[in-house]
């Protein structure tokens, strides 16, 4: 993403609400980039893959600062760890000063040690402040009487593009939490640039719960090519929605740039993906369709299968998780699941004999 080319003010009018979780990570580190390019400093990126405490150095006049950029969620506090590696890092680079930036906040520990070591911590606060000082001369955005409106939502506006949404399970994701992956087409014949915000799910009782966040490098932001699409993948806190991921529909906001607009998609969503399945053959298997037929139309008729079919989605994620780290758990859920499938495949056989 290219901040020189934006509307800056009415990009962070956009942004600021949400504390920038439209960006990746990889973008919010690019807009700190841009920010203190601003600021009339020389910013040089770090590889990501040479150095993970880093991402910037910064020069201006005869200041050298090392920099590490943490877009986080609100809840993620920042600790002792992160501070340690800018005391790192900042030997490692010899400059003067090392700053750590985050859309979150960091603990007391962590404040206690940077003060003594003479780290400069940017918590949230101190971030939204220095940003209405460069941009919105000291004021809040929202005052700020010259910056431009965010688009409304136009309601009558039936947008190109399309959106697919699905339970997945996927290497990686803790068991706190359930993936959401999502597909969106563009199947015009013009390339369209947008942004979004972080899905909704609708569910069967018609309550509302937002995602937590979006997995790690996912796409969040950026040129959908004519005739193409893209897949993201959002994270739901298993604490909010269930025992097991829930079927409704999915909601998705989107801001297109040019021309300026905002949008919904919207997508139906089934229920619990099959993770065992899915982990061992895939989603588009024919033992994928045959256990979750098998779960369908036979578990979830029983009292004792409900309660067979609930321990199982809360237990799945966790040994999905492990068996993608541990050979002996793979080899032991591979022939269970192997067993499983063939047990089914036997019951439907019975079944059409008779």
């Amino acid at each position: 993403m290219d901040f020189n080319q934006l509307d800056i003010r009415g990009f962070l009018i956009g942004a600021l609400p949400g504390r920038f979780n439209q960006l990746s990570p990889s973008e919010f580190e690019s807009f700190i980039e841009y920010l203190f390019k601003v600021d009339g400093y020389e910013v040089e990126p770090i590889s990501r893959k040479s150095d993970l405490t880093a991402n910037l150095i910064a020069k201006k006049e005869d200041t050298t600062l090392v920099i590490r950029v943490m877009r986080y969620m609100p809840e993620q506090i920042l600790g002792e760890l992160e501070v340690q590696q800018a005391i790192a890092a900042k030997d490692f680079y010899e400059t003067d000063q090392s700053w750590i930036i985050t859309t979150s906040g960091f603990s007391k520990e962590a404040r206690v040690l940077a003060e003594n070591a003479e780290i400069e911590l940017w918590d949230w606060e101190t971030l939204n402040t220095a940003l209405s000082d460069l941009f919105f001369e000291g004021r809040n955005y929202l005052e700020f009487s010259d910056a431009p409106i965010p688009p409304s939502i136009d309601t009558n506006f039936e947008p190109a593009l399309t959106l697919k949404a699905k339970w997945e399970a996927q290497e990686g994701v803790e068991g706190k939490w359930y993936n959401l992956m999502l597909t969106i087409s563009n199947p015009t014949e013009e390339n369209l640039y947008i942004h979004l915000d972080l899905p909704v799910l609708i569910d069967k009782q018609k309550t509302q719960i937002s995602a937590d966040k979006w997995a790690d490098e996912e796409f969040v932001a950026g040129m959908i090519y004519a005739g193409a699409s893209v897949r993201t993948n959002a994270l739901f806190k298993t604490s909010k929605v269930g025992e097991r991921p829930p079927a409704g529909k999915i909601v998705v906001t989107c801001h297109e740039r040019v021309p300026q607009r905002t949008y919904h998609l919207m997508a139906k969503l089934k229920g619990e993906a099959c993770y065992f399945v899915t982990y061992c053959y895939s989603r588009r298997s024919q033992e994928y369709e045959l256990m979750t037929r098998f779960r369908d139309q036979v578990l979830s008729h029983s009292i004792i299968g409900k309660v067979s079919i609930d321990i199982y989605y809360l237990s799945s994620p966790f040994l999905v998780q492990w068996a993608s780290r541990i050979k002996i758990i793979d080899l032991v859920l591979r022939k269970l699941t192997s067993l499983a499938v063939a047990g089914v495949t036997k019951y439907y056989l019975n079944k059409t004999r008779f």
